[in-house]
């Protein structure tokens, strides 16, 4: 259930499944869900043989001491891996498979593109489950084309001087801001042309009160039970 935080609406997003478990492991995602986010954030790569594998980093080094790319591996290669908890590394399938709620996916390149085209062509019942997120805003724009029921989002590392329009020309009505900086007229301004506002990622309580404070529609957290409590507290 969304909380309301002063009377509004705010979503609760677990930024690569919240720091419950590791990170973009499947027992992360569970979690999350388990602890009442509204949605889970997750980064896809696409391997060798076009498998949508969740993982932040293109390469395996920081979560797995390998190094390799995970563009020049198959899955078959990836499934003998495990993660620091024993896990293997999920798929994205997978992972839409297992949880019940909404779930956030950062395209971290281009490539990832068709590999999705290709699985919500196989599994439409899958489409409604998903909002599709880039720092590759013509990768966004092909996914909202092919698939206009979707929904999408663009992310931004900065703060641009027409948010408004660069979510438009991609076929957005939401953008996603690094939260340091971010203040209560920013927000306003895009709120005033219908364009959601969410950021990523505070994870202290000042921070996490701040992006709050600032109006924004949605926090990805790597402590969305911080966000959880801080919401709370502030209704009693």
């Amino acid at each position: 259930m969304v909380m309301k935080y002063r009377g509004r609406d705010v979503f609760i997003i677990a930024h690569r499944g919240g720091s419950s478990s590791f990170e973009n492991s499947i027992s992360s995602f569970l979690k999350a869900q388990e602890m009442g986010v509204d949605a889970v954030e997750c980064d896809v790569h696409t391997t060798r043989d076009g498998k949508l594998v969740i993982s932040h980093d293109p390469d395996l080094m920081r979560i797995a001491n390998i190094d390799k790319k995970i563009a020049e591996m198959d899955y078959n290669e990836i499934s003998e891996i495990r993660l620091p908890n024993g896990e293997r590394i999920p798929t994205l399938e997978e992972l839409l498979d297992i949880i019940s709620i909404p779930v956030v996916i950062e395209l971290k390149s281009r490539e990832t593109v068709l590999a999705l085209i290709s699985l919500f062509s196989r599994r439409k019942d899958l489409i409604n489950k998903c909002v599709i997120i880039s720092f590759y805003h013509d990768a966004v724009k092909i996914m909202k084309r092919e698939i206009p029921g979707l929904m999408c989002g663009v992310l931004f590392a900065g703060f641009p001087v027409d948010p408004i329009s660069m979510a438009r020309n991609s076929g957005c009505n939401m953008i996603s801001l690094y939260y340091e900086g971010l203040d209560a007229e920013y927000v306003e301004k895009c709120h005033k042309e219908g364009i959601m506002v969410t950021v990523w990622a505070p994870n202290d309580e000042n921070d996490i009160k701040n992006s709050l404070n600032a109006g924004v529609d949605g926090i990805g957290s790597d402590r969305p039970d911080l966000v959880i409590k801080i919401i709370e507290n502030s209704n009693m």
